[in-house]
């Protein structure tokens, strides 16, 4: 039982902070047995937040290992651009905001395909990353032209998405992207024992049988399609990608074992933490989520690059 109590904790947490968001909100709390729409709303958005940020952290632990840096994230790969990027050409062109994660998820695929092809030509994480910074820096541009050409009353509705917003949460897509976050961590969790050699380097995972060069591709794909499918439902939540694996990696010693669980779980208290503060500090009106993970994420973000430079496991 005493080996337990932390992940006991972490539950209860969990737990506390999701029934926090489920009575949290301008009309004040609910009666539990309420099955009225503004119910509906708030359920939703409590799975979107916990299906955003285990999601997000899952991703980020992913890159931090493969990339050895705890200062890695899925936005470095361009996908969360790319994903922004379709939904406004989307917009701009006339279409409903609720095809936004469908175009969002297009380009992303596109941004995919290129990452790949960087991977044919080096085999090397190193040309996947210049790619994504690339890829970054244009479609960045992009998006600022895109949103000077937007109409004025599109703009608004845009820019909120932009900031990351759990805000229009739908329960049927914030159930399959939950779903789908499961899925990925089942995946990933296949492959615990083999990012651990990977930490050692790809020499040393070669000589433990592992195809260092096909896992790197396999999870480099999923971190990716994971990022554009979470970017297309909620917009862009910066920090918890890399806050919580890169301070779970920091307190907590092992591998991969543990911390695939403990990341999952701080990146989704996180995010209902966001949330929430998003929807308290200027009541009745609401902060995006993404301006209040940046918040949170920033002086993480400096602690471990000023006052952690060891902090790479």
């Amino acid at each position: 039982m005493r080996k337990n109590w932390r992940g006991l904790l972490v539950l209860f947490i969990l737990m506390a902070m999701s029934a926090w968001s489920v009575q949290t909100g301008p009309a004040g709390p609910l009666a539990w047995h309420d099955d009225g729409p503004l119910m509906h709303l708030r359920v939703a958005r409590t799975l979107l937040a916990l299906a955003e940020g285990a999601g997000l952290a899952l991703s980020g632990l992913l890159l931090q290992s493969l990339f050895r840096n705890p200062l890695v994230d899925a936005g470095l790969l361009g996908v969360a651009p790319a994903t922004c990027l379709g939904g406004l050409l989307m917009l701009l062109l006339g279409a409903p905001i609720a095809w936004l994660p469908l175009a969002g998820g297009g380009a992303a695929l596109l941004v995919l395909f290129l990452l790949l092809l960087s991977w044919r030509r080096r085999s090397s994480l190193a040309a996947v990353l210049l790619m994504g910074l690339a890829l970054n820096a244009v479609l960045g541009a992009g998006l600022q032209l895109l949103l000077s050409a937007l109409p004025a009353d599109r703009l608004a509705g845009a820019w909120g998405w932009l900031q990351g917003s759990f805000a229009e949460a739908h329960g049927a897509a914030a159930l399959v992207l939950l779903v789908l976050v499961l899925l990925a961590y089942a995946l990933v969790w296949r492959q615990h024992r083999a990012l651990d050699w990977l930490l050692l380097g790809t020499q040393v995972a070669r000589s433990a049988g592992i195809d260092s060069a096909a896992v790197q591709r396999q999870l480099i794909v999923l971190a990716a399609v994971l990022t554009a499918a979470l970017v297309s439902q909620a917009g862009v939540v910066g920090f918890i990608g890399m806050m919580a694996p890169a301070l779970v990696r920091w307190s907590l010693p092992g591998g991969h074992a543990r911390w695939l669980p403990w990341s999952v779980s701080v990146g989704a208290v996180v995010a209902l933490f966001a949330d929430i503060l998003a929807r308290l500090l200027v009541a009745p009106a609401e902060v995006p989520v993404g301006v209040i993970s940046s918040l949170l994420g920033a002086p993480v973000f400096l602690w471990l690059l000023i006052g952690q430079p060891a902090v790479q496991r």
